[in-house]
């Protein structure tokens, strides 16, 4: 069974097993209000496991969810007392800075200054237009800020991999449409939008657009957005 449907097959589970245990109680067969109101929390972890079902790659979101889940089933059952929230956000920082820290390009110093596009916004905005004979790699970092990168102008030959990374930001990513799109962006209380509408084929150049986006947005065009 592939990803998407041991997803749906998972959530169908779940849904009628809430389904069920919703008409057991209204019914009066079996009264499961303390079910609902203990152990609520677990529809949390549910949701985390069937990102993770969905897609490996999205374990972080997963393992989020999973602990966000986690910790409100201990307060619900009375072992922690205090706000799962007053340590979640100390930890996305944490998990943040580190990932800024250790981040690597996939390309290394196989990419030459001419042939990779970096484009950094921290509380503030930036954009960068590409005009590279041989675009490898670029890596972008958008912090409560705005970033945007150009590439209809670049050409892609061998293939090319953009490491998107925001938080509480944006970043506008502006790709040529000959080649072939590979979205795998994770997203954690944000979103990434594709609006291309690529002219490839199976001989075309592969752009992989890989990162994060926490709490903000990623978007893949052909043409600038207009304001």
């Amino acid at each position: 069974m592939n990803r998407p449907l041991a997803t749906r097959a998972f959530s169908g589970i779940v849904i009628i097993a809430i389904g069920v245990a919703l008409l057991l109680n209204s019914i009066g067969v079996y009264q499961l209000n303390w079910l609902f109101e203990n152990w609520w929390p677990m529809l949390i972890v549910l949701a985390g496991v069937a990102v993770f079902i969905n897609n490996a790659r999205s374990w972080l979101v997963a393992a989020f969810l999973v602990t966000l889940g986690g910790a409100y089933q201990l307060r619900e059952l009375g072992y922690v007392d205090f706000e799962p929230w007053q340590v979640i956000w100390p930890l996305i920082l944490i998990v943040v800075g580190a990932g800024l820290v250790f981040r690597k390009s996939y390309h290394g110093d196989r990419a030459t200054e001419a042939e990779r596009e970096d484009v950094t916004a921290i509380l503030s905005g930036s954009g960068s237009v590409n005009t590279s004979d041989h675009f490898k790699s670029s890596t972008i970092t958008a912090i409560m800020g705005g970033a945007k990168l150009d590439l209809r102008q670049a050409k892609i030959e061998d293939g090319a991999v953009i490491e998107a990374f925001t938080f509480w930001g944006g970043i506008e990513l502006i790709v040529p449409e000959n080649v072939t799109i590979k979205n795998k962006m994770s997203n954690v209380m944000g979103g990434t939008d594709d609006q291309t509408s690529q002219k490839s084929d199976k001989k075309s150049p592969t752009l992989v657009i890989s990162g994060m986006a926490i709490m903000g947005g990623v978007s893949i065009r052909n043409t600038p957005n207009v304001y």
